[in-house]
């Protein structure tokens, strides 16, 4: 915008005096200027997304977050994430002030108390962008036998065409109101009788309608005709978009391009594949070709770097150029910019007043931001640790640890991901190479960035200083039901699910059903607020952000699903359970209350469920007519004198004696799971409490009405 006001000499004395500056202006602050031209709504996610507020404009949705600003005393609006309307399939309001975007390849869950409104403005210009648009989105799989058909995947993009005829000389049609209709003289937009005509992936076939839906045109750049030139800015473009990253990923999957097509001395020898020598062939820059912004470098014996190796191997000097050709030679700024800061952070580079954390915020911002330079990225950390010459001991130590930092926020794009996979790989395999435990863990943040979609909240000073002397894991509390406690490693990617898994594997549980059953709870304001965590969610971002809001956190793991049996050869799976059943239990919940007294039944079977908590303290005496009380819910116990109910412990106490503590609870959980219409058992039906509409999975029972076990603290 000031290169433009500069162009045509504006300032605050000199007014807009024409139409073509005007719409200059417009269209400038349109496409620079990230939230300017959107609609503001108030939204909020899931725990540990940070999200305040949802934005909609004519490109898409951004998930927003105010944060305060070191001048500005209302604070700054921060993107989190975006979408463009070509990632969006429809919008659904599964119930009130709750919006679901589906997308093609994940769902993203917002509430909103304008969410009516939100989801009117989205289908509006959904619809826009669909008219009139030669593609369509896959709603489910097609996978026929026929190789004449198009076999795709549901989220797949697909290109309508023109419908061509099945053989030379032949004709497809079919018969329409007595009259022959030829498939190929219709227009790809116009009546299909049922099917269509279009290409994926480099293939062309026909395919069933009822199985696409009208998509707007994805928002990459079509790969050229001539593959060797401007290949990487189709690349660059493509992973603003999941399914254009998709689909021109896939593309590459052709057959190779051959060495004579590229104009490039050094190509005339075929490269392994998946290498990043390959990934530099294809995407990189001419190497003999002179930079935008600089002479041409040198290398340390004073000759021109000419080759595809010299740019992906270290260099002392800052970059003039981008290492990907993009078309937008604005982006070559920003990528120089990047490679500095890179320099700065593994110490090639004076800081000039930095810190690290800044340098490292600087670079994450950059990729968070302008997500179509992630792989740039990618490129010069690569770069700068192979063959690393640095004077500074730690140089290349650092760059590692920086990749390893990237790749738990950033995913690349599916272009890049098997080359960079590779490179990881080749490190962490190979005998003798440094630095293979930390190439192994930089592979393992990218597969679970590329699956749960990566950190968002930026590391601390704390948490920087750690990475950076090599400890990539603290301890955090987990709080299990009755004040158990179990310190858990956590990792930079560790998820929710990642830690529900590791807590079922200590109770026996290896099925992926059962992991569906049990929840993490994020708990603050004194226990107030309970919330469930998405299984997607980063434990340390939750941990960073509740830092900042409330110190006293906690993160609770609580059964929420009763489907699975109950078993009782594990002994923190009993204890764990009999601590969650057992405040339900003693506030009447399990029981259904008789009309008249109870039964003889009745009384033996919940006089035998107290003396059983009361040997599973460790107790072999007689309780006393208090403790007596405690272990009855109060709506039964009042039926009958206390007399009465001690001389039916009694009743029971030479049985009990033969029990351990594990023993009796885990007979507690079973008298409870046969005798009683208990929640515990699918087939039971007691009338069951209400649960609250943030439960995250519909039918949970598991205490007083709410997964969290908390009712009446519950916020929601």
């Amino acid at each position: 915008m000031k290169a433009l006001f500069a162009q045509n000499q504006l300032d605050t004395q000199r007014p807009l005096v024409t139409e073509s500056v005007k719409r200059a202006v417009v269209s400038t602050a349109r496409d620079s200027w990230e939230v300017y031209f959107s609609r503001l709504f108030p939204a909020t996610g899931s725990v540990g997304t940070g999200v305040q507020m949802l934005a909609v404009s004519h490109t898409g949705i951004k998930l927003l977050r105010v944060v305060k600003g070191s001048h500005e005393a209302s604070g700054q609006l921060r993107v989190l994430r975006t979408y463009s309307f070509a990632d969006i399939l429809f919008v659904t309001i599964p119930s009130q002030n709750m919006l679901e975007f589906n997308l093609a390849s994940e769902k993203v869950i917002l509430f909103s108390a304008r969410a009516h409104q939100v989801k009117t403005l989205v289908d509006d210009f959904i619809l826009e962008l669909k008219k009139d648009s030669d593609y369509v989105v896959a709603v489910r799989n097609f996978l026929p036998e026929d190789p004449a058909l198009l076999a795709f995947h549901k989220g797949d993009i697909i290109h309508l065409q023109p419908l061509e005829p099945p053989r030379l000389g032949y004709s497809a049609g079919c018969v329409v109101g007595k009259k022959v209709v030829y498939l190929e003289e219709l227009r790809c937009r116009g009546p299909d009788f049922g099917w269509r005509f279009g290409t994926i992936h480099g293939r062309v076939g026909r395919f069933p309608s009822d199985l696409v839906q009208p998509a707007a045109a994805p928002d990459f750049l079509q790969l050229p005709a001539e593959p060797g030139r401007g290949r990487a800015a189709a690349v660059a473009a493509a992973v603003a978009s999941t399914a254009a990253a998709q689909e021109v990923g896939r593309r590459r999957e052709g057959p190779p391009l051959r060495a004579g097509s590229m104009d490039r001395g050094e190509d005339s020898l075929a490269l392994p594949p998946y290498t990043m020598l390959e990934f530099a062939q294809k995407y990189f820059r001419d190497p003999q070709r002179r930079p935008q912004d600089g002479p041409r470098l040198k290398s340390k014996e004073g000759r021109e770097s000419r080759t595809l190796e010299d740019m992906l191997c270290f260099t002392k000097t800052p970059l003039q150029d981008s290492l990907i050709e993009f078309s937008d030679s604005s982006l070559n700024k920003m990528a120089t910019d990047m490679f500095l800061a890179v320099m700065r952070f593994m110490g090639d580079a004076p800081l000039k007043g930095q810190s690290e954390l800044d340098v490292l915020c600087t670079l994450l911002k950059l990729c968070r931001d302008h997500e179509v330079m992630r792989d740039e990225c990618y490129c010069q950390v690569v770069k700068q640790i192979t063959d690393n010459t640095s004077t500074k001991q730690d140089s290349c130590q650092r760059g590692w640890r920086l990749l390893y930092i990237v790749a738990a926020y950033h995913s690349c794009s599916e272009v890049l991901q098997p080359h960079l996979t590779h490179f990881l790989q080749d490190v962490s395999r190979t005998p003798g190479l440094p630095f293979q435990g930390i190439a192994k863990a930089c592979e393992q943040n990218l597969k679970k960035t590329l699956r749960f979609g990566g950190r968002l909240e930026l590391p601390g000073s704390m948490e920087l200083r750690a990475m950076l002397a090599g400890r990539s894991s603290k301890r955090q509390l987990f709080l299990l039901p009755g004040g158990l406690e179990r310190h858990l490693k956590i990792k930079t990617c560790t998820v929710a699910l990642d830690v529900v898994e590791e807590l079922c594997a200590e109770m026996a549980l290896t099925r992926p059903e059962a992991f569906d059953e049990y929840v993490i709870f994020v708990v603050t304001n004194r226990g107030q607020h309970v919330c469930p965590l998405s299984r997607r969610t980063y434990i340390l971002d939750v941990a960073s952000e509740m830092a900042q809001v409330d110190g006293g956190y906690a993160l609770w793991f609580r059964r929420v699903l009763w489907d699975q049996p109950l078993k009782f050869d594990n002994e923190l799976y009993v204890t764990m359970h009999y601590n969650q059943v057992l405040p339900d239990y003693l506030k009447g919940l399990f029981s259904s209350m008789p009309a008249g007294r109870p039964s003889e039944q009745q009384l033996q079977q919940v006089s035998k469920l107290a003396a059983l908590q009361h040997r599973a303290k460790d107790h072999f005496y007689l309780p006393s007519a208090r403790e007596a009380q405690g272990y009855i819910p109060a709506q039964l116990y009042r039926t009958e004198a206390s007399s009465t109910w001690l001389r039916l412990l009694g009743q029971h106490r030479q049985q009990m004696q033969a029990l351990s503590p594990h023993q009796a609870r885990a007979q507690f959980l079973e008298l409870q799971h046969h005798g009683c219409a208990s929640p515990l058992h699918p087939r039971c039906q007691p009338e069951r409490p209400q649960l609250p509409q943030h439960d995250p999975r519909p039918g949970a029972v598991s205490g007083g009405g709410c997964a969290c076990g908390e009712p009446a603290q519950c916020p929601r």
